[in-house]
């Protein structure tokens, strides 16, 4: 497998894109090759070089990739890094195989130098469009590459917003990147240097704490996209924003998010901007407002679920920059599950639905509790994640962890939150912060972590020793009330004792009752038996294809059959067939018959059903995945047989919601029929104890079974998309 993968180059056989490309990369890959989304081009440094990174620095044959990829890139914008006249600028930022939002580093517009900001300026007739990408490239670079303190960078890049006042903002920060080593004037080396970076934010205290929060695994590395940049921030028909397809807070079925005019994707995130809701856009930009509502509408019925997905639109054109499935409150979790196995076109069953709910949602939904009757708030602002929290209040987060950690409750106030307070907001009871939207660094974690939370709270500042509201001011260690429902901040302990559930939850409860299982629980479908007809043609002619290469017995086994029957098609049929000393393959008459046998299968097939079949497949494909990934690379220090056990129950569990899907596709494919017996055989000697049957790519192994299935859905459904 190659360092470096464009997002239009296939993938090995058997290697799983999340996790080597990560989750980022490979759901860009997936958007632009298997959706035709509007993807700016790319490529993606693996997992694998981070790794190989942290345990040795900088690997050999790196340098090379780097070039060719970057090249490539240059001859699909019609732009080359270093260019005065036609410059390359590129964004590099992390992605691991596990959603870790806002943990790791971000470079954005590298590739920037004095003469291709003064080029760029010329180019496009915005002399503030350059300086402005100028300043952002130098702060980040100093920052992100140099560590230079962000408080001292900050003051430095101080401006009053024209062009002139950017520049010498740039200079100044310029000035304390050469104390440390400078920003390279070689645009290569300035990429070079940013992949370095963005592989050591893995280790940072940040992510480290992030990742023992989250029971994420230390040892699986960041990988690192490499993309041309789309700017936010070129003119008055530009911006960036976040979107969620649905509200993650309260679960309704409304696009949910931020926008930013004139701005680059950095200035929303990171809760640093006043933003604009996609009212906004809507009227400033309606073209591109209704084309993002169709984007939204594809990406979540191609994932089944509510996706996390942020865009940008430059010169009115619009871009998708990245899709995850979204994080969100437990009540926002509980309401989409059951009205998406509601809704008669969505891809969701009812036993989907109760199986992704657990009871500790259940609880916290519980817990929320709510705020009495009559009670008379400071201030309102965003309200980002439900529920109640009260709490003692603390404007630092190494005050907020030390109170925690004294089994205090609290309430963390920031102006803004940054990964760097996230030892402070991990047992926080409530958050607050002055600045930030829904998509904030403080929205995002609230969220995942069912932490009630506020952000651009109104009229309020946050001091040395407590939050200005109005003419009250909130001092550090008085308590607080924190209503991430409503909005409102309250002076004192403001709760009262919710009563009842949710017509949600009791619809849920109902179906899982229904069911015969807790909330929770995967449903325990009988994996039906594969077809015992005789093989066809077609059905060894397709294995071999998909195989590449191919031994008569390895075929028998894989369609569980006689290998004299597969040696008399092969005989019977020498013209399809091509022997080679490792095994035989298609030959090129043999490839085009293929080809013309499925797409008269193709044709006469339910296309809907199948790529119903295929999203629903999809699901399935990111657990797996995940499992696989985790055990892989584990695997270096060994395993007991309890873990092994508890991999094969891992798979059993996947396998069993597998079967629904290879009945339906059975019925509209019969020839898929054989490949529920495959499964099964791989299953059964991975209970056997042999471990080669997880993922060898040698043997008919469950990941090769899975990987030659997903292909047959994407061919037999007329799709296309990134394994």
């Amino acid at each position: 497998m190659s360092q470096v993968v464009g997002f239009d180059d296939p993938l090995d056989e058997g290697a799983d894109a999340t996790s080597l490309l990560g989750g980022k990369g490979a759901n860009l890959v997936e958007m632009r090759r298997g959706l035709g989304l509007p993807v700016p081009p790319g490529f993606i440094v693996t997992t694998e070089v981070c790794r190989e990174y942290l345990a040795g620095g900088w690997p050999e044959g790196l340098d090379e990739q780097l070039r060719a990829h970057l090249e490539r890139l240059g001859e699909e914008t019609g732009r080359r890094l270093g260019d005065i006249e036609s410059p390359l600028l590129v964004s590099v930022r992390s992605g691991a195989p596990v959603s870790m939002p806002g943990m790791m580093d971000t470079v954005l517009n590298v590739g920037a130098t004095e003469a291709v900001r003064d080029s760029g300026a010329a180019e496009v007739g915005e002399p503030g469009f350059a300086a402005d990408t100028w300043l952002r490239f130098c702060r980040l670079y100093s920052e992100v590459v140099l560590e230079v303190p962000k408080a001292e960078i900050d003051v430095a890049a101080a401006s009053d917003g024209s062009a002139e006042g950017r520049l010498r903002a740039a200079e100044r920060v310029r000035g304390l990147a050469e104390n440390a080593g400078g920003i390279p004037s070689d645009p290569f080396e300035q990429v070079r240097a940013s992949v370095a970076a963005v592989f050591r934010s893995w280790t940072s205290d940040r992510a480290v704490a992030f990742r023992a929060r989250e029971g994420i695994a230390d040892d699986l590395g960041t990988a690192v996209t490499v993309q041309a940049m789309v700017y936010g921030n070129l003119d008055e028909d530009s911006g960036t924003g976040v979107v969620f397809t649905r509200d993650p807070a309260t679960g309704e079925r409304v696009p949910y998010g931020d926008y930013l005019a004139r701005a680059q994707g950095e200035d929303v995130v990171a809760g640093t901007h006043a933003v604009e809701g996609l009212a906004a856009l809507q009227e400033h930009l309606p073209t591109a407002h209704d084309e993002l509502l169709g984007v939204l509408d594809r990406l979540e019925l191609h994932y089944r679920d509510m996706c996390d997905v942020e865009f940008t639109i430059s010169q009115g054109r619009l871009y998708i920059l990245q899709t995850r499935i979204g994080r969100r409150s437990p009540l926002a979790a509980v309401r989409m599950a059951v009205e998406m196995a509601e809704e008669p076109d969505f891809p969701l069953s009812r036993a989907e639905a109760v199986g992704r709910v657990d009871a500790a949602t259940l609880q916290q939904l519980a817990s929320l509790g709510r705020v009495r009757e009559g009670a008379e708030s400071l201030a309102s602002g965003l309200a980002v994640s439900p529920g109640v929290g009260v709490g003692v209040l603390a404007c630092d987060a190494d005050r907020a962890a030390d109170l925690n950690a004294r089994g205090i409750d609290v309430v963390l106030a920031r102006e803004e939150t940054s990964p760097s307070d996230i030892h402070g907001m991990v047992g926080a009871s409530g958050l607050v912060t002055t600045l930030g939207g829904v998509a904030s660094h403080a929205a995002v974690v609230a969220r995942s972590w069912s932490i009630p939370a506020v952000t651009s709270l109104e009229g309020a500042e946050v001091r040395a020793g407590g939050v200005q509201v109005g003419d009250v001011f909130v001092a550090e260690g008085e308590t607080v009330t924190v209503d991430g429902s409503s909005g409102a901040f309250f002076e004192g302990d403001q709760r009262e004792d919710a009563s009842g559930e949710s017509a949600e939850v009791r619809t849920l409860r109902e179906w899982a009752r229904e069911l015969g299982v807790e909330p929770g629980t995967a449903i325990d479908h009988a994996n039906e038996e594969g077809r015992d007809a005789d093989v066809s043609l077609l059905e060894l002619a397709r294995a071999v294809q998909l195989k590449g290469l191919c031994t008569p017995e390895r075929a028998a086994a894989a369609l569980a059959t006689a290998e004299q029957r597969i040696e008399e098609l092969v005989n019977g049929n020498g013209g399809l067939f091509q022997e080679t000393p490792r095994g035989m393959m298609l030959s090129a008459d043999g490839r085009e018959w293929v080809t013309e046998q499925l797409a008269a299968e193709r044709d006469a097939a339910d296309q809907a059903a199948l790529n119903a079949s295929y999203d629903r497949f999809m699901e399935l494909n990111h657990r797996f995945k995940e499992l696989v990934s985790n055990w892989q690379i584990s695997s270096m220090d060994g395993h007991s047989d309890a873990e092994w056990a508890e991999l094969v129950d891992g798979v059993a569990s996947i396998d069993v919601d597998l079967g629904p899907v290879l009945t339906e596709t059975e019925t509209h494919v019969a020839r898929l029929g054989s490949y529920a017996g495959r499964f099964e055989r791989a299953l059964e000697e991975m209970r056997a104890g042999d471990s080669s049957m997880l993922a060898s790519p040698l043997k008919d192994s469950y990941h090769t079974v899975w990987f030659e299935y997903h292909e047959e859905l994407i061919t037999a459904g007329g799709t296309s998309a990134a394994g």
